[in-house]
């Protein structure tokens, strides 16, 4: 890995816009080179041999990036975007435009514009899942006429072999992993600290340690939690329930990416079994029932898209489920613009698809793909394009402190900051873009530090290829999203519920599905790559 610089320093939109730092014409027909050279025009997506550069029409080349947060784009989005652009223009000759849609909405819209021929350059494939993406043919091979090798190899310092390795998919690098928590920290719950003290709970003594960001619990404490949490405010939803709590909360190895076939036991067996007739599958489901037949989970939750910290933010919610991590207590503090707890349960766990759960990707129809590569790059390599990604700009956003951390600017927080996305474990680098107020400034080391510490799962750097079973993986994910909401949201019990979707989901194909993707792992076992 490079070395990295001191630190000093998920939805209620509905429409989504894209906003351009500039207003020129974009254009890329025979653009030149930095140096003035001009490139080769080529029809349908520009080769990978074609430069960044001004043209004469003296506009830039434009690179546009999407990502998504939990509120969907900030009111300083263009701020942030000139300033950006003046980055680019002079070290890379090439402007660059955000597109930051909210969670909830990340997905439909995404998969619209990459579909169609509205421009996305580079996007991060969380929502719509790194697999997917490949199979409908939405990711530029990054290997392609030498493209990363040319002009992305600091990705490759940057990052460990092992975790861009994990991102190829039938050998070919489809996605980048981005600098972040590839492990997980298992069952965690958080819970704002004025509700705590609301039930005089004394949470302050359970640390095990004083520097600790998390308490080390077990449900049993979390139950006696809610029932008092319930008591004090019963107008409140105590528990809100997430799409993603299935793996946060679970120890099971995702296979390429998808519930369809795993490994239990946090992947130390090589053996892939059915995740919903397990053990694992039924006792998350059967705490959510008994969690929603006690009252904690609101009514409408199933239809509620209003994401966790909104509700949290509103005072009409109390907890929902996270994945543990160093850093989480200040994460999940600014996500909800309030002093949280953090309860975690399980141990930690990187899981085979973890490096690749969050890949960056380019897009397969980009006109300019090394103008995106270039400008991956420098999202890997360069502070000030990171800082910028993550925390907006410095004086109107945050402001350095004099112990090197930063913190909100002047008369500005959570809730008013014009660039506040708190989504910095969603960008290509944040391990080189300043450290927050509240996180110690070795935080990116002890990460590293959790990773590497983390159990690990046996097939970590398998990739299941599944393009040949795309009929029963379309109807594979159309049962399990018929059940999803309803089996670990509670409103199913799972003792009728889960039956009947494994049911449906063995006539549609779940064996097969299951065997594929045992050869396949047998097959990449036996040359040697399990760990």
């Amino acid at each position: 890995m490079t070395k990295r610089i001191p630190a000093i320093f998920l939805l209620t939109a509905l429409l989504f816009t894209l906003i351009t730092g500039c207003s020129g014409n974009i254009g890329r027909d025979n653009p030149s080179t930095a140096d003035g050279n001009p490139s080769s025009s080529s029809s349908g997506n520009t080769s990978a041999g074609e430069p960044a550069g001004r043209k004469e029409s003296g506009s830039y080349t434009k690179v546009v990036m999407a990502f998504m947060n939990s509120t969907g784009s900030p009111a300083g989005l263009k701020d942030v975007e000139t300033e950006l652009g003046k980055n680019t223009g002079k070290s890379l000759g090439l402007d660059v435009g955000l597109l930051i849609l909210d969670l909830a909405t990340y997905h439909q819209q995404l998969m619209l514009m990459l579909s169609s021929n509205e421009q996305v350059d580079i996007y991060n494939s969380i929502g719509i899942g790194y697999t997917s993406a490949i199979n409908n043919g939405y990711c530029y091979d990054l290997e392609k006429d030498n493209l990363i090798s040319k002009y992305g190899q600091e990705i490759i310092d940057a990052m460990e072999k092992k975790y861009i390795d994990a991102c190829r998919v039938g050998g070919v690098l489809y996605g980048l992993p981005n600098q972040r928590d590839m492990a997980i920290g298992l069952e965690c719950i958080v819970i704002p600290a004025k509700y705590l003290d609301g039930i005089c709970y004394d949470y302050a003594s359970m640390y095990k340690n004083p520097d600790d960001e998390e308490i080390f619990t077990d449900i049993n404490t979390i139950d006696d939690i809610f029932a008092k949490l319930h008591q004090k405010y019963p107008d409140k939803t105590v528990y809100v329930p997430l799409t993603a709590t299935l793996t946060q909360t679970s120890d099971f190895d995702q296979l390429g990416g998808d519930n369809f076939g795993v490994l239990l036991n946090k992947g130390r067996d090589l053996t892939v079994v059915d995740l919903f007739s397990s053990d694992t599958y039924r006792n998350l489901c059967d705490r959510m029932y008994r969690w929603n037949k006690a009252g904690y989970i609101s009514r409408d939750a199933m239809t509620n898209s209003a994401s966790q910290d909104v509700q949290i933010k509103a005072g009409t919610a109390i907890s929902f489920a996270t994945a543990g991590k160093p850093g989480i207590r200040t994460q999940m503090t600014g996500l909800c613009g309030q002093k949280m707890i953090v309860f975690q349960m399980g141990e930690n766990f990187l899981r085979s698809s973890g490096p690749a759960s969050l890949a960056w990707c380019m897009n397969s129809k980009t006109k300019a793909p090394v103008a995106a590569m270039k400008f991956f790059s420098a999202c890997y390599t360069d502070p000030a394009i990171s800082n910028l990604l993550c925390w907006g700009i410095e004086g109107k956003e945050y402001k350095v402190t004099s112990d090197g951390h930063i913190d909100f600017a002047d008369g500005v927080d959570a809730n008013n900051s014009p660039y506040y996305n708190n989504v910095n474990w969603e960008m290509p680098n944040q391990f080189i873009a300043h450290v927050f107020t509240g996180d110690d400034l070795d935080i990116w080391d002890r990460m590293i530090k959790f990773n590497s510490e983390a159990i690990t799962s046996r097939a970590l750097g398998f990739s299941f290829v599944n393009s040949s079973l795309a009929t029963e993986f379309t109807a594979l994910t159309n049962i399990y999203t018929q059940y999803q909401k309803q089996l670990e949201f509670g409103f199913t019990d799972p003792g009728t519920g889960i039956p009947e979707m494994v049911n449906k989901m063995k006539k549609a194909g779940l064996g097969k599905y299951i065997a594929e993707k045992q050869a396949q792992l047998t097959k990449w076992a036996e040359s040697g790559d399990a760990e």
